[in-house]
């Protein structure tokens, strides 16, 4: 075929909620960790794509397409999904 023929038998809602990034931290108190001979103690975990709100049915509401044109501003060509990650660190400052 040399032609894509689109329809709006496939439309469907794309809106969505996400909640890209996370991260929660705590600083320990001066007065406890300078017993230890610290002068900063931090413990956090961040973590990335952490949760889409949506009723789109692919696996990603922000689409991805082939060509970029206005005839095909938001056509969904099964991207694969975004990957969701998780890091937890330690900062320490002697």
């Amino acid at each position: 075929m040399q032609r894509f023929v689109f329809s709006d038998w496939a439309v469907e809602d794309g809106s969505f909620l996400r909640l890209n990034t996370l991260t929660l931290g705590y600083t320990l108190p001066s007065d406890l960790i300078s017993r230890v001979g610290l002068s900063n103690f931090r413990v956090y975990a961040s973590a990335y794509n952490v949760f889409t709100w949506t009723n789109y049915s692919g696996f990603d509401p922000e689409v991805s397409t082939r060509r970029r044109t206005a005839l095909t501003p938001g056509v969904d060509y099964s991207a694969y999904p975004k990957s969701r990650s998780f890091v937890v660190g330690l900062n320490l400052t002697f």
